[in-house]
């Protein structure tokens, strides 16, 4: 039973040569990604990330929702099925949350995002938007049901699987010592992304709620990222590696969970050699988010797929979809490339008539293809979930869309 913060430590794994050289690599592949897409258009995609995390993130916890009825609930358009619609608010509310603590970012520069304030505050904000059923807990060995306070520390003993996380009377202590060894501010380099890894899995062993400490680790991971500068966050979700290895995900949280094997596994209470496996899984799994959203985003790559759904439109091979006339991947070419285009410059574009360009453009409208703040405005690239897996195939997994 853990009562002393110091029952915490190592907080940051002694051997860390490799995982260095594992952070500068996600580093300069996260640098290249970013460069590669317009300002406007990395806009457009980070909004549909938001949806994808959503979905892989409640993945993880059990919970499944359709694309589909993710982007209807983002339209507040919910479904007539109470479980349905339940799962529509959970999702709805990931979302939210990250658009809140993206805002919180921006806004207050001297945010402390490892306090124990900012992650009951991310607890709070999740759990005030969604249904109560998602707030109630069974309680262990009776038919009790314990009804969740949103952002309040627990206040009871708790166990998960093996692991026994500390007294919830010394909960205080413990956030406090995760503050002060996680706080980026402090950290430089390639120890901010080992400060990552390292802090969801100590932050996922300090269990401080009933419930949800899983969501609000991943939650408090993009906030980390977004905090320590990493480039291009916002473009990839750790949490879609995480759901496609969901088994060895709660393994390496369980190994690094172990205590302190022998004199050759440092010198804390718990496991470095555990903990440095776990910094290690996490860091691979960034880089190969990172690698796989850099070839979606190769820009001759996703020019061809855009190219090929709307040849598939012009030729009526979607029987879902009306025709598109084909000059309309010259226009989704250059919003896509310049992030935003003049109206007149589309029309140009199309190298049709003004009547005949106008209503080609109305249509891109109509159907969302493109976006525009008011009549007046330039058109922007946008991505319904319609076009998800043409423009970006295997985003969501195979056949969900």
């Amino acid at each position: 039973m853990f009562e002393n913060p110091r029952e915490m430590e190592p907080m940051f794994p002694k051997r860390n040569g490799p995982l260095v050289d594992l952070a500068m690599e996600v580093h300069s592949e996260a640098a290249a990604l970013r460069r590669s897409l317009h300002k406007i258009t990395r806009q457009s995609i980070a909004g549909l990330l938001r949806h994808i995390n959503s979905y892989y993130s409640n993945l993880i916890e059990g919970h499944h929702t359709h694309p589909k009825d993710i982007e209807r609930a983002v339209r507040k358009d919910y479904d007539t099925d109470p479980e349905s619609r339940a799962l529509q608010k959970l999702s709805e509310a990931h979302i939210e949350v990250q658009k809140d603590i993206e805002k919180r970012l921006t806004e207050e520069k001297e945010l402390k995002i490892c306090s124990k304030e900012f992650i009951c505050w991310a607890h709070k904000t999740f759990y005030d938007r969604v249904p109560e059923r998602f707030r109630e807990i069974k309680a262990p060995n009776s038919d009790d049901v314990l009804v969740m306070e949103p952002g309040q520390l627990r206040d009871r003993l708790v166990s998960i699987g093996r692991h026994t996380p500390p007294k919830s009377e010394s909960l205080k202590d413990f956030l406090n010592r995760f503050n002060s060894a996680y706080d980026p501010d402090g950290l430089h380099g390639s120890k901010k992304l080992i400060a990552v890894a390292a802090s969801h899995h100590r932050l996922a062993w300090i269990h401080p709620f009933l419930d949800g400490n899983g969501r609000v680790a991943r939650l408090f991971s993009h906030a980390y990222m977004k905090r320590a500068n990493i480039e291009s966050h916002g473009l990839w979700t750790i949490s879609r590696g995480l759901a496609r290895r969901k088994e060895d995900y709660q393994q390496f949280l369980a190994v690094a969970d172990s205590s302190r094997q022998g004199d050759y596994d440092g010198r804390g209470n718990l496991s470095d050699e555990g903990l440095r496996r776990f910094c290690e899984f996490f860091l691979e799994i960034c880089l190969d988010q990172v690698k796989f959203m850099g070839e979606l985003l190769d820009l001759d790559n996703l020019q061809n797929r855009i190219n090929g759904y709307v040849n598939q439109r012009s030729q009526n091979m979607l029987p879902d979809e009306e025709e598109l006339r084909e000059e309309a991947k010259y226009v989704l070419r250059e919003v896509m490339l310049r992030g935003e285009v003049s109206r007149g410059d589309a029309k140009h574009i199309t190298g049709l008539g003004e009547r005949t360009a106008r209503k080609l453009i109305s249509q891109l409208l109509d159907e969302e293809l493109v976006v525009s703040k008011s009549h007046r405005s330039p058109l922007r690239f946008n991505i319904p979930e319609k076009v998800v897996g043409q423009y970006f195939p295997n985003l969501y997994p195979e056949g969900m869309i």
